[in-house]
Protein backbone atom coordinates (compact mmCIF):
# COMPACT_ATOMS: atom_id res chain seq x y z
CA UNK A 1 0.00 0.00 0.00
CA UNK A 2 1.52 3.30 -0.57
CA UNK A 3 2.03 6.30 1.70
CA UNK A 4 -0.13 8.63 2.66
CA UNK A 5 0.73 11.11 4.93
CA UNK A 6 -2.98 11.43 6.45
CA UNK A 7 -3.34 7.41 7.07
CA UNK A 8 -0.56 7.53 8.52
CA UNK A 9 -1.03 10.09 10.83
CA UNK A 10 -4.25 8.53 11.65
CA UNK A 11 -2.92 4.75 11.97
CA UNK A 12 -0.28 6.14 14.34
CA UNK A 13 -2.81 8.09 16.30
CA UNK A 14 -5.38 5.36 16.88
CA UNK A 15 -1.78 2.98 17.48
CA UNK A 16 -0.70 5.06 20.59
CA UNK A 17 -4.14 5.17 22.09
CA UNK A 18 -4.44 1.40 22.29
CA UNK A 19 -0.94 1.45 23.51
CA UNK A 20 -2.26 3.73 26.28
CA UNK A 21 -4.90 1.48 27.37
CA UNK A 22 -7.21 4.93 26.24
CA UNK A 23 -9.29 2.17 23.47
CA UNK A 24 -9.42 -1.20 25.58
CA UNK A 25 -10.75 -4.32 24.34
CA UNK A 26 -14.31 -4.55 23.25
CA UNK A 27 -14.60 -0.76 22.98
CA UNK A 28 -16.15 0.57 19.71
CA UNK A 29 -14.13 2.31 17.46
CA UNK A 30 -15.41 6.03 15.56
CA UNK A 31 -14.14 6.97 12.32
CA UNK A 32 -16.06 10.20 12.98
CA UNK A 33 -14.84 11.41 16.67
CA UNK A 34 -11.39 9.99 15.44
CA UNK A 35 -11.36 12.14 12.45
CA UNK A 36 -12.48 15.13 15.07
CA UNK A 37 -9.51 14.34 17.35
CA UNK A 38 -6.98 14.61 14.83
CA UNK A 39 -8.74 17.18 12.71
CA UNK A 40 -8.51 15.07 9.19
CA UNK A 41 -11.31 13.58 7.01
CA UNK A 42 -12.66 10.60 7.63
CA UNK A 43 -11.35 8.74 4.63
CA UNK A 44 -7.38 8.19 6.10
CA UNK A 45 -8.94 7.05 9.07
CA UNK A 46 -11.03 4.96 7.94
CA UNK A 47 -7.97 2.91 5.80
CA UNK A 48 -6.21 3.47 9.22
CA UNK A 49 -8.74 1.24 10.84
CA UNK A 50 -8.94 -1.01 7.92
CA UNK A 51 -4.82 -1.28 8.49
CA UNK A 52 -5.29 -2.54 12.25
CA UNK A 53 -7.80 -5.11 11.37
CA UNK A 54 -5.44 -6.38 8.59
CA UNK A 55 -3.39 -6.78 12.02
CA UNK A 56 -5.52 -8.42 13.84
CA UNK A 57 -6.24 -5.62 16.69
CA UNK A 58 -9.66 -4.29 15.58
CA UNK A 59 -12.18 -6.48 14.32
CA UNK A 60 -15.45 -6.02 12.95
CA UNK A 61 -18.80 -6.98 14.86
CA UNK A 62 -22.26 -7.27 13.56
CA UNK A 63 -24.50 -4.36 15.20
CA UNK A 64 -21.61 -3.10 16.81
CA UNK A 65 -19.42 -1.63 14.62
CA UNK A 66 -15.43 -2.20 14.34
CA UNK A 67 -14.27 -2.41 17.68
CA UNK A 68 -10.94 -3.06 19.93
CA UNK A 69 -10.64 -6.97 19.50
CA UNK A 70 -10.56 -9.27 22.89
CA UNK A 71 -7.23 -11.38 22.89
CA UNK A 72 -7.85 -14.95 23.95
CA UNK A 73 -4.81 -16.39 25.89
CA UNK A 74 -3.39 -18.59 23.38
CA UNK A 75 -2.87 -14.83 21.88
CA UNK A 76 -0.72 -13.62 24.51
CA UNK A 77 1.33 -17.02 25.08
CA UNK A 78 2.18 -17.33 21.26
CA UNK A 79 3.17 -13.68 21.14
CA UNK A 80 5.24 -13.81 24.26
CA UNK A 81 6.76 -17.55 22.64
CA UNK A 82 7.78 -15.62 19.42
CA UNK A 83 9.67 -12.74 21.72
CA UNK A 84 11.23 -15.14 23.60
CA UNK A 85 12.70 -17.26 20.76
CA UNK A 86 13.80 -13.85 18.89
CA UNK A 87 14.97 -11.32 21.19
CA UNK A 88 17.86 -13.22 22.81
CA UNK A 89 19.32 -14.19 19.55
CA UNK A 90 19.32 -10.28 18.42
CA UNK A 91 20.54 -9.47 21.94
CA UNK A 92 23.19 -11.71 21.81
CA UNK A 93 24.45 -10.28 18.34
CA UNK A 94 24.02 -7.01 19.91
CA UNK A 95 26.49 -7.49 23.11
CA UNK A 96 29.95 -6.20 22.72
CA UNK A 97 28.76 -3.67 19.59
CA UNK A 98 26.72 -1.07 21.04
CA UNK A 99 27.90 2.38 20.81
CA UNK A 100 28.72 4.61 23.24
CA UNK A 101 25.40 6.63 22.53
CA UNK A 102 23.63 3.46 22.83
CA UNK A 103 24.58 2.68 26.26
CA UNK A 104 24.29 6.08 27.47
CA UNK A 105 20.67 6.26 26.08
CA UNK A 106 20.07 2.37 28.02
CA UNK A 107 21.55 3.56 31.09
CA UNK A 108 19.12 6.66 31.11
CA UNK A 109 16.44 3.89 30.23
CA UNK A 110 17.31 1.95 33.20
CA UNK A 111 17.06 5.14 35.82
CA UNK A 112 13.93 5.94 34.53
CA UNK A 113 12.32 2.89 35.43
CA UNK A 114 14.35 3.39 38.67
CA UNK A 115 12.92 6.64 38.83
CA UNK A 116 8.99 5.85 38.18
CA UNK A 117 9.35 2.95 41.21
CA UNK A 118 10.66 5.36 43.47
CA UNK A 119 7.92 7.50 42.76
CA UNK A 120 5.48 4.81 43.85
CA UNK A 121 7.29 3.64 46.62
CA UNK A 122 7.36 6.54 48.16
CA UNK A 123 3.91 7.52 47.63
CA UNK A 124 1.78 4.33 47.83
CA UNK A 125 -1.33 3.89 45.33
CA UNK A 126 -2.82 0.82 44.18
CA UNK A 127 -1.34 1.62 40.52
CA UNK A 128 0.17 3.83 38.21
CA UNK A 129 -1.93 6.62 36.69
CA UNK A 130 -2.04 7.36 32.87
CA UNK A 131 1.34 9.90 33.07
CA UNK A 132 3.65 7.29 35.08
CA UNK A 133 2.02 4.30 32.90
CA UNK A 134 2.91 6.42 29.55
CA UNK A 135 6.37 6.64 31.16
CA UNK A 136 6.76 2.90 32.24
CA UNK A 137 5.91 2.13 28.64
CA UNK A 138 8.25 4.31 26.94
CA UNK A 139 11.28 3.21 29.10
CA UNK A 140 10.58 -0.45 28.78
CA UNK A 141 9.82 -0.54 24.78
CA UNK A 142 12.98 2.06 24.45
CA UNK A 143 15.17 -0.15 26.04
CA UNK A 144 14.13 -3.32 23.80
CA UNK A 145 14.29 -0.98 20.71
CA UNK A 146 17.48 0.53 21.23
CA UNK A 147 18.80 -3.34 21.92
CA UNK A 148 17.40 -5.31 18.70
CA UNK A 149 18.22 -1.97 16.45
CA UNK A 150 22.03 -2.81 17.60
CA UNK A 151 21.73 -6.56 16.02
CA UNK A 152 21.64 -4.60 12.87
CA UNK A 153 18.65 -6.95 11.63
CA UNK A 154 15.89 -4.85 10.41
CA UNK A 155 13.61 -7.91 9.52
CA UNK A 156 13.96 -9.34 13.04
CA UNK A 157 13.37 -5.83 14.31
CA UNK A 158 10.67 -5.43 12.52
CA UNK A 159 9.14 -8.73 13.14
CA UNK A 160 10.07 -8.30 17.44
CA UNK A 161 8.85 -4.47 16.80
CA UNK A 162 5.36 -5.73 15.90
CA UNK A 163 4.72 -8.15 18.78
CA UNK A 164 5.73 -6.28 21.34
CA UNK A 165 3.47 -3.98 20.14
CA UNK A 166 0.36 -6.36 20.39
CA UNK A 167 1.52 -7.42 23.68
CA UNK A 168 1.27 -3.97 25.02
CA UNK A 169 -2.35 -3.86 23.30
CA UNK A 170 -3.58 -6.76 24.60
CA UNK A 171 -2.12 -6.87 27.83
CA UNK A 172 -2.10 -3.37 29.03
CA UNK A 173 -5.71 -3.11 29.78
CA UNK A 174 -5.12 -6.01 31.80
CA UNK A 175 -1.95 -6.01 33.50
CA UNK A 176 -0.94 -4.01 36.55
CA UNK A 177 2.32 -2.39 37.06
CA UNK A 178 2.95 -2.49 40.77
CA UNK A 179 6.00 -1.45 42.73
CA UNK A 180 7.42 -5.43 42.55
CA UNK A 181 6.89 -5.54 38.54
CA UNK A 182 8.80 -2.28 38.44
CA UNK A 183 11.59 -3.26 40.67
CA UNK A 184 11.98 -6.52 38.94
CA UNK A 185 11.67 -4.84 35.45
CA UNK A 186 14.56 -2.40 36.26
CA UNK A 187 16.80 -5.59 37.82
CA UNK A 188 17.00 -7.25 34.68
CA UNK A 189 17.57 -4.42 32.06
CA UNK A 190 20.24 -3.31 34.48
CA UNK A 191 21.56 -7.04 34.46
CA UNK A 192 20.90 -7.07 30.52
CA UNK A 193 22.52 -3.90 29.94
CA UNK A 194 25.87 -4.82 32.00
CA UNK A 195 25.93 -8.29 30.45
CA UNK A 196 25.94 -6.42 26.50
CA UNK A 197 28.40 -3.57 27.79
CA UNK A 198 31.03 -6.44 28.98
CA UNK A 199 30.13 -8.29 25.54
CA UNK A 200 28.99 -11.21 27.34
CA UNK A 201 26.48 -12.32 24.91
CA UNK A 202 25.65 -15.81 26.84
CA UNK A 203 24.33 -14.19 30.34
CA UNK A 204 22.68 -11.60 27.94
CA UNK A 205 21.00 -14.29 26.15
CA UNK A 206 19.97 -16.02 29.09
CA UNK A 207 18.98 -12.97 31.25
CA UNK A 208 16.41 -11.41 28.16
CA UNK A 209 14.99 -15.13 28.07
CA UNK A 210 14.43 -14.38 31.84
CA UNK A 211 13.07 -11.25 31.70
CA UNK A 212 10.26 -12.43 28.56
CA UNK A 213 9.13 -15.66 30.67
CA UNK A 214 8.36 -13.70 33.98
CA UNK A 215 6.44 -10.83 31.75
CA UNK A 216 4.82 -13.56 30.58
CA UNK A 217 3.52 -15.22 33.79
CA UNK A 218 2.51 -12.07 35.11
CA UNK A 219 0.59 -11.08 31.93
CA UNK A 220 -1.22 -14.88 31.98
CA UNK A 221 -1.62 -14.26 35.26
CA UNK A 222 -3.75 -10.49 35.03
CA UNK A 223 -5.50 -12.01 32.07
CA UNK A 224 -6.60 -15.24 34.43
CA UNK A 225 -7.94 -13.08 37.01
CA UNK A 226 -9.60 -10.67 34.81
CA UNK A 227 -11.58 -13.89 33.14
CA UNK A 228 -12.32 -14.97 36.62
CA UNK A 229 -13.79 -11.61 37.63
CA UNK A 230 -14.87 -10.12 33.74
CA UNK A 231 -15.07 -6.66 33.96
CA UNK A 232 -18.03 -5.97 31.54
CA UNK A 233 -17.86 -2.18 31.89
CA UNK A 234 -15.72 -2.39 28.58
CA UNK A 235 -18.57 -4.36 26.80
CA UNK A 236 -19.53 -1.79 24.21
CA UNK A 237 -22.54 0.18 24.79
CA UNK A 238 -24.16 0.95 21.31
CA UNK A 239 -25.21 4.56 22.04
CA UNK A 240 -24.09 7.57 19.62
CA UNK A 241 -21.47 9.29 19.73
CA UNK A 242 -22.43 12.33 21.77
CA UNK A 243 -24.04 10.55 24.01
CA UNK A 244 -21.10 8.52 24.71
CA UNK A 245 -19.39 11.66 25.26
CA UNK A 246 -21.26 12.95 27.72
CA UNK A 247 -21.36 9.19 29.80
CA UNK A 248 -17.60 9.65 29.88
CA UNK A 249 -17.81 13.11 30.84
CA UNK A 250 -20.10 11.99 33.46
CA UNK A 251 -18.04 9.45 34.42
CA UNK A 252 -14.56 11.50 34.92
CA UNK A 253 -16.67 14.59 36.57
CA UNK A 254 -15.92 14.08 40.42
CA UNK A 255 -19.13 12.64 42.86
CA UNK A 256 -20.92 15.06 44.22
CA UNK A 257 -21.09 15.85 47.78
CA UNK A 258 -24.38 15.52 49.44
CA UNK A 259 -24.55 18.06 52.75
CA UNK A 260 -25.13 16.09 56.03
CA UNK A 261 -28.38 15.91 57.06
CA UNK A 262 -29.12 17.50 60.47
CA UNK A 263 -30.41 15.53 63.07
CA UNK A 264 -33.69 15.81 63.98
CA UNK A 265 -34.96 17.21 67.04
CA UNK A 266 -37.45 15.15 69.44
CA UNK A 267 -40.44 17.23 70.46
CA UNK A 268 -40.40 17.83 74.18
Amino acid sequence: MPSNPLRDQAYKHIHGKLLAGELPAGHVVSEHSLAREIGISRTPVREAIQRLEQEGILEQVPRYGTIVRRPERRDLEELYQLREALEPYAVGHAAGHLSTEDLTTLSKLCDEIRSIAMTLKKAPRAGLDATLMRRVLSADLGFHMVLLRASGNRRLMKIIADSRMLTRIFGTPRQEHDLAVLEETYRFHSEILEAVKRGKAGPAQQLMAEHIRASMREALESYDRAQATPDHSSLPLGLPDDLLADLQRIERSPAAVKPARKPRRSKP
